[in-house]
């Protein structure tokens, strides 16, 4: 009687799984068969604003709204419903009159059949013309500062200077705070025991007024990095600005000029790549009883140099 029983319930629970299945089948058929028919329906269109000059900005009540009414089978007008058709407002293609930009319907027109697939039909686009309500911005060019904390490998250092591409960037906004702007930041750059050149991108720290915008949002760091050495030469003195009428005799003649140059740039060093000078007028001038050398010319891959005497005795004859 049990097995029987069993036996009877399971029929009866395959039964009605079946006519589940069938009825999911008629309603899924159903479905497709409503769905490969064609639908009329409108949509708004999510409009993109590209190419907006530098010297307007779009106020932001004058934002315009566009809507398009399409006919095309199911399956599409569902896409449609999760993913809104999209166009791009360029404003380089846009008549422009004393404070709008003017986009029309008919000149646009194939700009927004390009957004669909040749079976979708379009009925109607509303309104045929939209005013963008502009004001002017100012513009101003201002350098980037770096804001940098390096720290070379011993023994190596940046050839000439660490460049920051572009050096400056443009502000946009009000008159009123573009003004106020002299300068914009990076975030904060560091890097330690470096022994390579240097080539990365560093973001430029945000305004903190949002009605102001950069012309860039990042920068570009180049820096070429060498090895590095330490170096001597004897360099005969120089006196200017002395009289006709005095002659000196001047000791020592020649001084030490210690230098800090790159390996390649070493070889090339020679006495004359510097001149060292004292100037008469200064020692009269300043009441002092001795000249002061100065290092006048260096060459340009000399990173640093100074002198190991910092006066020049002098004997009036």
């Amino acid at each position: 009687m049990g097995l029987r029983s069993q036996l009877e319930k399971n029929i009866k629970s395959k039964r009605i799984n079946i006519f589940l299945m069938f009825i999911l089948l008629a309603i899924l058929f159903s479905l497709l068969t409503k769905l490969s028919k064609d639908y009329t329906h409108t949509f708004r269109m999510d409009l993109e604003s590209i190419n907006v000059p530098e010297d307007k900005i779009i106020v932001s009540d004058s934002l315009q709204k566009l809507d398009i009414t399409l006919t095309t089978y199911g399956f599409k007008l569902i896409r449609y419903q999760f993913a809104r058709p999209k166009l791009e407002i360029d404003f380089d293609q846009l008549d422009q009159s004393e404070n709008y930009f003017v986009w029309t319907r008919d000149r646009n027109f194939s700009r927004i059949v390009e957004q669909f697939d040749p079976n979708v039909r379009i009925e109607a686009i509303n309104p045929d013309t939209l005013l963008f309500h502009f004001d002017n911005n100012t513009v101003k060019s201002v350098p980037v500062i770096l804001n940098k904390d390096i720290e070379f490998a011993s023994g190596y250092d940046v050839i000439g200077k660490i460049n920051v591409i572009p050096d400056s960037v443009r502000v946009i906004g009000p008159g009123i705070l573009v003004d106020s702007i002299n300068s914009v930041e990076t975030v904060d750059f560091s890097l330690k025991a470096v022994n390579s050149n240097i080539e990365t991108v560093v973001q430029l720290d945000k305004l903190t007024n949002p009605q102001l915008r950069l012309s860039h949002q990042d920068v570009q760091i180049q820096a070429e990095v060498m090895k590095f050495t330490e170096g001597s030469v004897m360099v005969p003195v120089i006196v200017k600005n002395l009289p006709d009428d005095l002659e000196l005799s001047i000791y020592p003649k020649n001084v030490e000029v210690i230098y800090y140059a790159s390996l390649d740039a070493f070889k090339s060093i020679v006495p004359n790549s510097f001149i060292v000078e004292c100037d008469y007028t200064e020692t009269v001038d300043s009441e002092l009883s001795f000249l002061i050398p100065k290092i006048i010319t260096k060459p340009e891959n000399v990173k640093e140099a100074r002198l190991s005497t910092k006066r020049i005795e002098f004997i009036l004859q």
